[in-house]
Parts: structure tokens; sequence; C-alpha cells
């Protein structure tokens, strides 16, 4: 069995190229710049990489005519809300339109065991009520949001029109060992490295009062193989916790097991031109699939900060 993994490079992708060899697949992966190869994260073996630039056409059309995979995950994108905010065209061409050339080339050679994109919990904005179901309209609130809901549209469009199982997954927080641009691993880092000073100090932070649906990328790689295999093009299924965190409870559970005192510096740089105050997901399609999590956030952060004391040791 043959899986192409777009993106794999990437935090989520390096943790399913993991999984997908543990299960027997043969396993494609992308990647865009060849120093992403070059991490502490998982690096399993027997992964073939390929460079690929989702927004090159010919290089995406290129990739699946020569691989012929049986099932494709979709993890190429353009993640960050900030990166969004500052350059929202790129963030556009890469999620977007990287979305319709590898569709269009999928048509020309169709999976026979689908496709799975990874969609996220941001296409829906700030919610009316909480818990947020798959049945919510999407309504996102800042550019990166906007750019996974039209490739979550997409995707649906694709399935319904051409006929290929495309299966969306909404990804709420998604977090653990190593992973950087999130703000349990920004702050697991800066405690890491107070601790190596010994002395203590601060940390700089953004807004602590929203509060986010999370969960552990462990826990997550196990989902979306849920999702894969059982899941339908006509039903999203969202994947998370199902329960929400404030941000300054990540701070302070690192603070209880920091070795040295910590304190918090706001730094405005760190605030959102707008935020969602609380994402907290409805899961219970997901559970109905036949998913249950395994790790509690005390141990996502506990393990985190445990993978910054030794990175830079």
């Amino acid at each position: 069995m043959r899986l192409l993994i777009t993106g794999a490079s990437g935090f989520i992708g390096r943790h399913l190229c993991q999984s997908a060899r543990e299960r027997g697949y043969e396993v494609v992966g992308t990647y865009l710049h060849e120093d992403e190869l070059a991490t502490r994260l998982p690096s399993p073996a027997g992964v073939e990489w390929r460079p690929m630039n989702i927004q090159n056409v010919a290089e995406v059309s290129r990739i699946v005519g020569e691989v012929r995979a049986d099932g494709v995950v979709h993890l190429a994108a353009q993640a960050y809300a900030q990166k969004a905010w500052a350059d929202p065209e790129d963030t556009f061409r890469t999620n977007v339109l990287g979305t319709i050339y590898l569709y269009e080339a999928l048509r020309q050679h169709p999976p026979k065991n689908g496709v799975l994109l990874a969609s996220s919990g941001a296409s829906y904005g700030i919610p009316k009520s909480l818990p947020i179901s798959e049945d919510v309209p999407l309504n996102p609130t800042n550019p990166y949001g906007v750019s996974k809901a039209c490739q979550d549209m997409l995707s649906y469009q694709y399935a319904s029109n051409f006929g290929i199982r495309i299966l969306r997954a909404r990804l709420f927080g998604t977090t653990g060992p190593g992973k950087t641009g999130d703000a349990l691993n920004d702050f697991a880092r800066q405690v890491a490295a107070l601790e190596r000073r010994g002395t203590g100090g601060s940390i700089a932070v953004g807004n602590l009062d929203t509060k986010r649906d999370i969960s552990d990328i462990r826990d997550v790689t196990r989902a979306l193989w849920t999702i894969m295999e059982r899941g339908t093009p006509e039903k999203a299924v969202n994947v998370g916790a199902g329960r929400s965190y404030s941000i300054r409870d990540l701070v302070d559970q690192l603070a209880r097991i920091a070795r040295v005192p910590v304190t918090i510096r706001a730094e405005p740089s760190l605030m959102r031109p707008t935020d969602e105050p609380d994402n907290r997901a409805d899961v219970s399609r997901l559970h109905a699939l036949g998913y249950a999590p395994e790790y509690p956030l005390e141990r996502t952060v506990r393990d985190s900060l445990e993978y910054w004391r030794g990175a830079e040791s």
C-alpha cells in the first residue's frame, strides 16, 4: 500500500510518517526545503522523500503522476496565523491554489483509498455557542482560517463533482514535544532556557485569556487514521479534545514544574488583531467512529518541557 503525504516534513507529517511505516505503508513524503529534514522530531526510516512546492502546478502534477499512490494525506500548508496576517497572498497561494493543483492532479490519478485533508477548526471563526459542531457554518475571522475554509469547501466540491473520496479532518489545537510556532512549546522553550541559566526570570507571552481546545499529536495521529479508515466525504470530522484550556493554564502548569522561578512578561507583538475567545470542539462524531484520547494535557506539557530541556543542552 503506497501512501503520499504532502508536507510530510512538518510536525504532524513526521508523526504520521512514523505511524504509517509502523502500519506497513510504503510512504512517499514531500518537503519544501531540504533543511526541513534536519530535525530532532521523529525521522522514520524507509520514507521516500521528494521535494515539492505545492505552489508549482507542474511539480505537483509530476509527483502525483510518478507516485500513483493508493492513498494521500494532504498536510502541505502555510499553517501559522501570524504569518497569514503578514502575508495573506502567499498563504492563499499555498493553501488554496496548492490544494486545487493537487486535486486536479488526483483527478487524473485517483487514489483508490482516497484523500485525507488536514483542515482546521480556525475555519469556524468565533462561534455563537459552544461546543462547535461540524454543522456550524464556516465563518473564519483571520486570513489563515479563510484559507483553510476554502480548502475544506474545495474538498467537498471535488468529492461531490468528481467522485474522489476526500475526507475532511478539522483539526483544533495540535501540540506536543518539539512543535514550533505554538504557545505551549514557545513557553516551554523559554522555561528550558531559564533553567539552563539557573537564575529564573520572565517569559514573553501574548493573550493569556483565550481558551483553546488542545490535543496531543500522538492522539491526533490516531484520530487521523480513524477518519481515513472510517470517515465519509459527506461529513467533516472535528479532531480535538472536546474541552478547552486557557493559555494562562499552560503557563501555570509549566511554572509549577519548572526548576527555577518563572514570571510572565506581556509582549505586544504576540497579540493578534482578532482572537477567538474559546474554540471548544464537539467531538462526538469522532468518538462515534471509535476514537478515544489517551494523552492528558498534563503529560503533553511535561513531555514538551522535557523535549526542550534536551534540545539545546
